[in-house]
């Protein structure tokens, strides 16, 4: 009787840490969820990343028209973890821009129906990208369905130049000189919203969280 007792309470025991286990493992799930859904002030992003500039107010609209699925809510630093890990991240409004940053957006350079068609929705939409390792910079920008500029280079080679060039082009000699990473960002200034001043004053009063989702190849 007392060997079937202890066996008793020792099983009762390994229950316990077991379900101690599972519930501290649950716990630590909601708190990683609360901490990815926890609004936060914008972060900065921009070296080695490509991203979308929509001109509206409505994330929601956005993720509709790009296609997104899985959404999630997302908090800024979950959000650009994401968009480095081929999911796409849509920030919150930005003085009336929506960003959709990520390298699950694809090959939007060689691809610009996508740029087409969320200009004709929402009046304007930009495409940036930048990457030091392959030399490659692009900016597009189209405006009610129609290419206003795009700009393509990789490896020191021009592959896509066409529309009217930019104020900070115009300071530019393309025969000696290409864009950098620091041209690209200039010209997102100029056009919309340059992710690398999101920690500016300026952008202080954006709030909320923004939404990760997947886009289907």
């Amino acid at each position: 009787m007392l060997i079937v007792g202890l066996g008793v309470v020792l099983s009762r025991q390994m229950n316990r840490v077991i379900d101690e286990e599972l519930l501290d493992i649950d716990f630590q799930e909601k708190d990683l969820n609360r901490n990815q859904k926890t609004p936060e002030s914008p972060r900065i992003f921009g070296s080695k990343m490509q991203w979308i500039a929509v001109k509206t107010n409505y994330r929601e609209k956005v993720a509709a028209t790009l296609g997104l699925t899985q959404l999630e809510l997302a908090n800024w630093s979950h959000g650009l973890e994401k968009a480095g890990d081929n999911h796409v991240f849509l920030t919150p409004n930005i003085n009336s821009w929506i960003l959709a940053v990520g390298w699950g957006l694809g090959e939007v350079w060689d691809k610009t129906a996508l740029l087409e068609k969320l200009s004709r929705e929402y009046g304007e939409a930009q495409f940036f990208l930048t990457h030091e390792g392959a030399h490659s910079y692009t900016y597009i920008r189209y405006a009610n369905g129609e290419m206003i500029r795009h700009f393509h280079c990789e490896e020191g080679e021009i592959l896509t130049n066409k529309g009217k060039p930019t104020d900070t082009e115009l300071a530019l000699d393309f025969s000696n000189i290409l864009p950098t990473e620091s041209t690209v960002l200039a010209i997102a200034a100029e056009w919309s919203v340059n992710p690398t001043l999101l920690d500016q004053v300026e952008y202080a009063d954006v709030e909320g969280l923004g939404s990760v989702g997947y886009l289907q190849p």
